[in-house]
């Protein structure tokens, strides 16, 4: 554990820091780098941005600088981008000092009154390791909620009262896990039990405040560890809409639960968002997987409003898994085996299919003889030049319809097996 300094920053968020208090300065105002910036720098960790807070009220920001980006005005955020010596601007999120009361929604506070000093700041914040103060100019550190020492000695803190902060927010509950994970702290005595005790507050977050959090969690370390600290204290099950009902469809929900968070365990860390939600979001996690179970892991997927593209990312992993559990057993034609895994989420179904295996005792070693196969495979291998195509269906006399598709796939499944060497041999293929 080190104290920070703005001589740790990378060059072009120190230049954007110093610029912003510069501007600030020459009006009479202050501004610190705050939060994860400073923790990060804390832990000794490179920051990738930079966030911080000031005694100026909106009108006063907008007025200090040429460009701002208006991200939550209401509660004094505001985006500044500045451009550093290389040209590249960088975005720094920069909000008001202020402190908050009544979260009637269970988000965002009733009242927002602006602040003066770091202090006041300080007290609405959700985690002691989140309420540190850097100004960039002097290089000066402040500590008001003891932050630093909850980091040396390893523990999660709220600023506060723990209950009160999570009916604040939901948010935070989820936060909470993410953090002790990611920095592989302990949590202060109380801290699980106010979480279990105020999970409720997770039903006032909406589902893509839940989704992105989610995803950072499945981009950062030990993600499976976050994910069991959200299972233990309940948290799980409140979060995701309709998950226990749907999920436990796949059998008793102990099990269920328990197999889905092995999987986990067992994926590559961190997996990443698709994969990641590929495993929380599986019905079957450890069964062959029924068109059902797929039908219901879509629907979840819908509630928790992932992207069309998401969707279909968590399909062809859940099919992805499928298919080379069947290219991997004996008597998988090499067609069949080519198909599994040649697709673009090859790598991801694979991880699913091996931490599928682990987990429910099936054997991995066919999954691994088929990954050094797919090795030895160039592109060639996974996508010869058809020798059959649509015009040579019509020169036939073929009516376009179903049959061309039927017809085409087939001829593919022949290439792909070495049937032929030669388009003429295709040809007498077709006209048989």
């Amino acid at each position: 554990m080190r104290t920070p300094s703005v001589r740790d920053l990378p060059a072009p968020l120190a230049a954007a820091a110093r610029g912003i208090a510069e501007a600030l300065a020459a009006r009479g105002k202050q501004a610190w780098i705050v939060g994860g910036t400073v923790r990060d720098l804390a832990l000794a960790r490179v920051p990738k941005d930079v966030d911080m807070a000031t005694d100026a009220v909106p009108e006063e920001v907008e007025a200090a600088f040429e460009r701002t980006v208006p991200v939550g005005r209401a509660f004094g955020v505001l985006i500044v981008p500045v451009s550093v010596a290389d040209r590249r601007d960088v975005d720094v999120e920069l909000a008001t000092f202020r402190s908050e009361s009544g979260y009637t929604d269970a988000r965002r506070p009733d009242e927002v009154t602006y602040g003066s000093s770091v202090e006041e700041d300080a007290s609405r914040r959700d985690f002691t390791c989140n309420a540190l103060f850097l100004e960039p100019l002097r290089d000066e550190f402040r500590d008001p909620a003891g932050g630093l020492a909850d980091l040396a000695a390893g523990i999660l803190r709220t600023v506060g009262d723990s209950a009160e902060r999570f009916r604040e927010d939901g948010l935070r509950l989820l936060r909470m896990a993410r953090f002790q994970a990611a920095i592989d702290l302990a949590p202060a005595p109380g801290l699980h039990a106010a979480a279990r005790a105020e999970r409720d507050a997770l039903r006032g977050v909406s589902a893509e405040r839940v989704l992105h959090e989610l995803e950072r969690v499945f981009t950062g370390p030990r993600s499976a560890m976050a994910l069991r600290i959200l299972d233990d204290c309940g948290l799980l099950e409140r979060a995701l809409p309709r998950w226990r009902e749907t999920a436990a469809a796949g059998g008793e929900w102990t099990a269920v639960q328990a197999a889905r968070l092995a999987v986990l365990d067992a994926l590559p860390d961190p997996p990443g968002l698709e994969l990641g939600l590929a495993a929380l979001l599986e019905v079957e996690p450890l069964g062959p997987g029924s068109d059902a179970a797929l039908a219901a892991g879509a629907e979840l997927a819908r509630l928790l409003r992932t992207s069309r593209a998401t969707g279909d990312a968590l399909a062809k992993r859940w099919t992805g898994r499928r298919a080379l559990a069947r290219a991997a057993a004996a008597g998988a034609t090499r067609a069949e085996r080519i198909r599994a895994v040649r697709e673009p989420w090859y790598a991801d179904a694979l991880a699913l299919a091996r931490a599928w295996g682990q987990c429910s005792g099936e054997p991995t070693a066919p999954l691994d003889q088929l990954a050094e196969w797919r090795a030895t495979l160039a592109e060639p291998d996974l996508f010869p030049a058809p020798f059959l195509h649509s015009d040579d269906l019509a020169q036939a006399g073929i009516a376009r319809g179903p049959e061309w598709g039927r017809l085409l796939r087939e001829a593919e499944t022949l290439r792909l097996e070495g049937a032929w060497s030669t388009r003429e041999e295709a040809l007498a293929w077709l006209r048989r």
